[in-house]
């Protein structure tokens, strides 16, 4: 059980020490107000061991929080960074393993696994960013992914997605990935792709025009 301090000083002013480098973060961390401890999991000057005491607040915005500061110093922070951001990823709160792969989709550089242990999430808002956007996942990844029916439809909607890929979308047979595919102006569709191996339930799926990336 964690406990909290009652920390001497009016809240604003532990509120404003909490965003200093030089302040004591690791008190501050274990301080009763909320609002101070989500000031110290966002400070990227917390000690380590004040990210370790957060990392197991029972708060969930603030674990959230200290994800998306630990993922974007992940480079800084070396192993030990990315260390925790796996433990993160495999949090209870789909709001806190939202907060890493939100951060992650962008970081052409993130450890591969990590990457995939969050596109492989059941929980789409968690998953479907990485599948649709992250760098690091490669045309095997994706293959593996069609496998798993959740992923489908996100892994249809991928940006530029490879020929082969389309063609596992559509051999699977999933009525919802195949129209999510048609839908994509992206996706590079295998020649032998006809209007009978695209349609869901008998019914063609609409062909589309070029549209904006984020309705895809």
């Amino acid at each position: 059980m964690l406990h909290r301090f009652p920390s001497a000083g009016a809240l604003p002013e532990r509120l404003a020490l909490a965003t200093r480098p030089d302040a004591p973060l690791l008190l501050l961390a274990a301080d009763e107000a909320l609002p101070v401890r989500l000031a110290v999991a966002a400070n990227p000057h917390a000690p380590r061991l004040a990210d370790a005491l957060l990392a197991r607040d029972p708060v969930a915005e603030i674990r959230a929080s200290l994800a998306r500061k630990l993922a974007l110093h992940a480079t800084e922070l070396a192993e030990l960074g990315w260390a925790r951001l796996r433990r993160l990823a495999r949090d209870e709160s789909p709001q806190v393993r939202h907060a890493v792969a939100d951060t992650l989709t962008d970081l052409p550089d993130a450890p591969h696994d990590l990457v995939l242990t969050l596109a492989r999430d059941p929980e789409p808002g968690v998953s479907e960013p990485l599948i649709r956007l992250s760098r690091v996942l490669t045309e095997p990844d994706l293959l593996e992914l069609v496998r798993e029916p959740q992923a489908r439809p996100s892994v249809a909607r991928r940006l530029n997605l490879t020929e082969p890929v389309a063609r596992a979308i559509l051999l699977s047979g999933d009525a919802a990935a195949m129209a999510a595919l048609r839908r994509n102006p992206t996706a590079r569709l295998p020649a032998e792709a006809d209007d009978k191996a695209m349609t869901a339930h008998g019914q063609l799926a609409p062909k589309v025009g070029v549209i904006e990336a984020s309705q895809i």
